[in-house]
């Protein structure tokens, strides 16, 4: 693999903005060393917010992330999946902008590397969780705010020890150490996980026995039927296990967007402050396949998803919404502007760009 240099004109932020904005509002300030490197110390909780929010400072925060879903797809999205005499659902945000989750290898990443930088402020090789590119482990997000008192949930339609989850939970020298994930799960203060299984029994992953088996060891296991436990019976905290693919776009029975609600429900349910993490894979799946019906799809399930988070924000007015994305795959282009399925939508490569 060809490794990426940095140059003078592109260098490394030592933290993204994203990062930057959810310690910041957990009651921390990054305090930056001589060395580059970054550490985490108390705060003042004075800041600034976005307008939909009525306090100083929001009581939760709900991190979305698109994984693989590039300025093209966002393009996609905006093309598609809004009419013509409405505002996008992007033009909801009160802030923009750009945050860099790069490898150490350059601006070329994957979803370890990104979301171990979007979960610590930290740059690491491809593929590692939660690690420095020493091999050193490093604070994440969840772990500063499950200290401070809030609970976390994890929600995402891909198998719940994939990379993207698993940074702001375990930390490993590669994605692929399944067991290990899965037990730092277990031994973690996280209190809710949806997600799916993948390659049960093959390589390093456990068979699906030997999962739930490690899963019980913390949470209670939701059915299918997503029936949340009476309140004062819940003795621990709750995991909702789907198939492989079980859980994809909206004709997905459940999919991203009840299993969102549901984790809601469950979070506003325990009346402490939380951090969630949603997390849509459909477009890295359907890009690195390059298939435009899937990522439209996928697109579909977002935005559902991501209204129904803004809804809840606004209604809840304690609640702030980031919404972010890894990195790009499959080198998206939309040459016409004709509806889809007419429009010509070109793909450059099966992987990341």
């Amino acid at each position: 693999m060809k490794h990426w240099k940095r140059t003078s004109l592109f260098t490394v932020l030592v933290i993204a903005l994203l990062v930057y904005g959810i310690f910041y509002l957990v009651g921390l300030k990054i305090v930056k060393k001589s060395s580059g490197d970054v550490e985490f110390a108390p705060g003042e909780n004075t800041v600034k917010t976005a307008t939909t929010i009525s306090n100083n400072k929001p009581k939760n925060i709900i991190l979305f992330v698109a994984d693989g879903f590039g300025f093209s797809h966002l393009s996609l999205s905006m093309m598609t999946q809004q009419q013509e005499t409405s505002p996008t659902l992007w033009e909801q945000f009160d802030i923009k902008g750009w945050h860099d989750a790069r490898s150490t290898y350059g601006p070329l990443t994957d979803s370890g590397a990104s979301a171990t930088a979007m979960a610590t402020g930290v740059s690491t090789n491809f593929g590692v969780l939660g690690q420095d590119k020493d091999g050193n482990k490093v604070t994440n997000a969840f772990e500063i705010a499950s200290a401070q008192g809030y609970n976390t949930g994890i929600v995402t339609d891909s198998y719940f020890w994939d990379a993207t989850p698993a940074a702001f939970v375990a930390h490993v020298p590669s994605r692929d150490h399944a067991r290990d994930i899965m037990k730092q799960y277990a031994a973690s203060e996280v209190d809710i996980v949806f997600g799916e299984l993948e390659d049960v029994g093959e390589d390093e992953v456990p068979t699906e026995e030997e999962t739930l088996d490690i899963l019980e060891q913390r949470f209670q296991l939701l059915d299918e039927s997503l029936t949340l436990p009476e309140q004062d019976s819940i003795l621990k905290p709750i995991a909702a296990i789907y198939e492989e693919d079980e859980v994809q776009d909206l004709n997905s029975t459940p999919n991203l967007t009840t299993l969102t609600d549901k984790a809601l429900s469950y979070l506003t349910s325990q009346d402490k402050p939380f951090i969630l993490l949603v997390e849509c894979e459909e477009m890295d799946s359907g890009s690195h396949r390059n298939d435009s019906d899937r990522v439209v799809n996928g697109l579909k399930s977002i935005q559902k998803t991501l209204s129904q988070l803004l809804d809840f924000a606004k209604a809840n007015g304690e609640t702030l919404i980031v919404f972010t994305t890894d990195h790009e795959t499959g080198g998206l282009a939309i040459v016409s502007d004709d509806n889809y399925p007419s429009m010509q939508l070109i793909w450059a490569s099966g992987d990341h760009t």
